[in-house]
């Protein structure tokens, strides 16, 4: 059954026509896939299954720290960071679409693309990458340039005839299937380049069209072309199982997962002697062989040039970690595989009999009466998922699957297990089955992505997907030559203004204060930032997108740049013009203010009618704007409200569809039309 959906998923094609070579070296080049489980590389390389395995002796993973993602300048023989090169559009038009290369700050807004929070996240999926190898008896080379350079290097010293080959996720973004593409024509001639399909819930080759050419223009449609192949757990339903490639008692996963492949439970094959040549690898036992120095190195940049407002107040400097944020609405437990796996069992749960297998995963229907233990928090999600304040209101996944420190195939089929175990119980099913409806919209972004790639940066242009859409509902679309351009001098330029959370809203400047002390904000508040920034501002939407870049620490592509088009009406949203209203939002969503509170204490002594409009109070509120920087007369009908049993406090679910009410048409600053509907959201966060 294993070996049937891993051919449908085109896992098991790919080893076959690998040259044959005595003595080789299998190289895995881990990208955005920082994990030993459900890894196709370990099973090709290992399972007695794939013809492969017995042509290779020794298994080498690689990690690179991408020169042109991350400053690397302070690295021994480190390159000098460069800026983006940008080309304007042939139209001459002034925000029209642009020509870019990857550069460590964004390519409109000159933001650094990471923070001392995110780089810190990453260190520990590396690092704890490299240590679950090592306790398997393995290891993790660690470099820093371009692998396109590096791995060519890597394979001479190697011998050529000594690789069995390269292999890495087949990834969706430019840059980095750019970089793929590049490394490809870098290799050796008999040296190729093999992609695996692990990034996405559902293998692009187990989808019922082409992603390539058919992925439909919006979401609902998709959704149901995917599910119409069904949810259960059998043979050509929606979701496939992960690869069995490591194995950890639930209860005990930190210093337990290790590599372990199939049935046979096959160990890791011994990493290879290499005497390395050349600059850009971290040598055993050299200064920067910890996580310690390596964030030392890389955080100075950020440190020594610290963006609007700042950087996080837990950050003190390059010689210790960020702390862990006392209010940070994060699981605790860190970016590792170890930490994305703790959180899926402790939202999720398991099924005991899986635990008695060694976390194999199979096909038994009889499971379905069998105990599951845990699953509380899934069994609320809908209910809970426009929460703001704790870590129990909605999954927290998006920070693990961003890295690939959590399978998305391991996090469905649990949540398909779990849904099988539920029964008949209505509201509990629904719940459940909401978490597969988050991860299909993280696919959704991927292959939009795909479909959309034949332009290079469409992803990134001011006019987004909608403009290669043949429905695009252009008449509502925003002229991308009104958009604000900010003057990041002016204290009141109102683009600077939101990215200091200085707005005069307590319900948008809360949100971002949290993103920048934390690294993260919830899915409800990234709505009303994104509508509140391109339609009530009229901010060009890439200053924000790259603005949740830096600071967000589930950063993913797709889904962040995919949100961002969706909010500012250049996306998938057959409804371009809607917009949310904060004041409402703020009382459905905060009734009792906890969350602005929480964030803004210097409003905390305002009547609880007018602390979400602290403006009507005629108060001078130290460290506060006294005005909001725009005021819609559409949120008049709000003020002064109080709590009410209409209110969705909590984070209830709110009016079904993807969230609750409060948005109106009309792009105009501050000039709503009034029309109220449905508030739509993006991935699961």
């Amino acid at each position: 059954m294993l070996l049937l959906l891993l051919r449908r998923a085109g896992l098991l094609r790919i080893h076959r026509q690998a040259p044959q070579r005595t003595m080789s070296t299998f190289i895995h080049l881990h990208t955005l896939d920082l994990r030993v489980h459900d890894s196709p590389s370990l099973f090709i390389s290992h399972d007695p299954s794939s013809n492969l395995s017995n042509q290779v002796n020794h298994f080498l993973p690689v990690y690179i720290f991408d020169e042109r993602a991350l400053d690397v300048s302070h690295l021994p023989e480190g390159s000098k960071p460069f800026s983006p090169r940008i080309r304007p559009s042939e139209d001459g038009r002034p925000n029209g679409a642009q020509q870019t290369r990857a550069a460590p700050t964004s390519r409109v807004a000159q933001f650094h693309r990471t923070s001392p929070h995110r780089l810190w996240n990453l260190l520990e999926a590396v690092y704890g990458l490299r240590d679950t190898y090592r306790r398997s008896g393995g290891d993790l080379l660690i470099g820093y340039g371009r692998p396109e350079i590096l791995i060519p290097q890597l394979i001479k010293t190697l011998g050529e005839d000594h690789v069995a080959g390269v292999w890495a996720q087949k990834e969706y973004t430019l840059e980095e299937s750019n970089m793929l593409k590049n490394l490809r024509k870098s290799l050796p001639g008999k040296v190729k380049l093999q992609l695996n399909d692990s990034k996405t819930l559902i293998p692009s080759k187990h989808l019922p069209f082409d992603p390539a050419k058919q992925t439909p223009d919006v979401y609902t449609a998709f959704r149901k072309r995917v599910e119409g192949m069904g949810l259960t757990l059998g043979d050509n339903e929606m979701l496939v199982p992960p690869v069995l490639t490591a194995r950890w008692s639930p209860s005990k996963i930190f210093n337990d997962v290790r590599v372990s492949v199939g049935k046979k439970r096959v160990n890791l094959k011994s990493f290879p002697d290499i005497k390395l040549e050349g600059k850009g690898w971290i040598r055993s036992g050299s200064e920067y062989d910890s996580m310690q120095a390596m964030y030392s190195a890389l955080v100075k940049p950020l440190l020594d040039h610290p963006p609007l407002a700042g950087w996080s107040s837990v950050v003190k400097s390059s010689d210790e970690p960020p702390d862990f944020h006392p209010e940070s609405a994060l699981p605790s437990e860190g970016g590792s595989e170890a930490s994305a796996l703790t959180r899926l069992e402790d939202y999720v749960g398991h099924d005991p009999k899986s635990e008695e297998k060694d976390g194999e995963n199979d096909n038994d229907t009889d499971r379905r009466d069998s105990v599951w233990l845990g699953g509380a928090k899934a069994k609320t999600y809908k209910d809970t998922r426009n929460g703001l304040v704790g870590e129990a209101f909605s999954t927290k996944f998006a920070g693990f699957l961003a890295l690939g420190t959590l399978s998305a195939r391991e996090a469905g089929w649990r949540v398909g297990e779990l849904l099988q175990r539920v029964g008949k119980d209505a509201k509990v099913r629904g719940n459940v089955y909401w978490i597969l409806f988050e991860l299909l919209w993280r696919d959704y972004f991927q292959f939009t992505t795909l479909r959309y790639n034949h332009k290079p940066s469409s992803l990134f242009d001011i006019d987004g997907f909608a403009a290669s859409m043949q429905d695009s509902h252009e008449h509502e679309r925003p002229d991308p030559n009104d958009w604000h351009k900010p003057n990041w001098d002016d204290p009141n330029d109102p683009a600077r203004r939101w990215c200091e959370g200085k707005t005069g809203v307590p319900f948008i400047d809360a949100p971002m204060i949290e993103l920048r002390e934390t690294g993260y904000m919830s899915n409800r508040s990234r709505q009303n930032v994104a509508s509140f920034l391109t339609k009530d501002l009229y901010v060009d939407w890439r200053i924000g997108a790259e603005f949740f870049e830096m600071h967000l620490i589930d950063y993913d592509t797709c889904s962040n740049w995919g949100n961002w088009q969706y909010q500012a009406g250049v996306g998938n949203d057959p409804r371009a013009s809607r917009q949310f209203n904060p004041i409402k939002q703020a009382h459905d969503y905060d009734a009792d203010s906890e969350y602005v509170k929480l964030w803004l204490p210097q409003l905390e002594g305002l009547p609880d009618d007018i602390i979400q409009t602290p403006w009507l109070s005629n108060k001078q509120i130290k460290d506060y704007p006294s005005k909001p920087i725009v005021e819609n007369p559409q949120w008049k009908k709000f003020y002064h409200k109080t709590p009410g049993k209409h209110s969705k406090n909590k984070g209830n679910g709110g009016n079904g569809g993807r969230g609750g009410g409060g948005t109106y048409r009309g792009r105009s600053r501050g000039t709503g039309t009034g029309r109220y509907g449905e508030a739509h959201r993006g991935p699961n966060q």
